[in-house]
């Protein structure tokens, strides 16, 4: 099974995968946390498979560009995103949400001595995250189905529009995040259909 959904995951980087294992190798060696794997029969939520480093490095360069306050990952996993935007936006508020206790109890562990990072086991797609103010939202594809995303997103429009909101969507079906018509997309990187990332923001025209 594990080796199964590993070449699943090599096979889907296609010819960027010298490049997808450079950065990895990179950012192993420079101690960065969060590589863990979690695999899972769970038929709401998807894997935990961490964002490419390849990947957040091009996201990191965009958000400097951008004014945010408060980060939060929806389906942290092992931490991979947090400690990464974390340690390059230092003077930012992180939280992450994760709905598997293991991954949970992981990132409670790694983070626990980081004033500006706060960890809570949810299951997002129930809970009032509204409630943390955030500005910027993450979603490295925690949905088994894009469908359900797709859902999930039309159910909450109406809170995101009270504020102006960054929206990074990582290893989405870039149609997706397309057909989305109340999000604008001011940048976007994909290698395939399946494997990259938008920056949106809500259209406010459509609003």
């Amino acid at each position: 099974m594990l080796i199964k959904n590993l070449l699943r995951i090599v096979k889907s980087y296609k010819f960027s995968l010298i490049t997808i294992v450079f950065y990895e190798i990179i950012y192993l060696l420079k101690g960065f946390k969060g590589n863990k794997f979690h695999f899972s029969e769970n038929n709401k939520m998807s894997d935990d498979i961490p964002c490419p480093y390849y990947f957040l490095t091009k996201i990191k360069k965009e958000l400097q560009e951008e004014d945010f306050n408060i980060f939060i990952d929806l389906g942290c996993g092992s931490g991979r995103i947090i400690d990464f935007f974390s340690k390059n936006f230092s003077d930012k508020k992180f939280i992450g949400i994760e709905h598997f206790n293991d991954q949970y109890e992981y990132c409670k562990k790694i983070f626990k001595e980081k004033e500006n990072i706060y960890i809570f086991q949810d299951d997002f797609t129930k809970s009032d995250f509204f409630r943390y103010n955030s500005d910027c939202y993450f979603f490295n594809n925690p949905f088994r189905n894009e469908k359900e995303f797709v859902k999930f997103m039309d159910l909450n429009k109406k809170f995101f529009f009270k504020k102006k909101i960054i929206f990074i969507f990582a290893n989405y079906n870039k149609k997706t995040i397309y057909n989305l018509k109340y999000l604008k997309t001011i940048k976007n990187f994909y290698i395939s259909e399946n494997k990259g990332y938008s920056i949106c923001y809500l259209n406010n025209d459509l609003k």
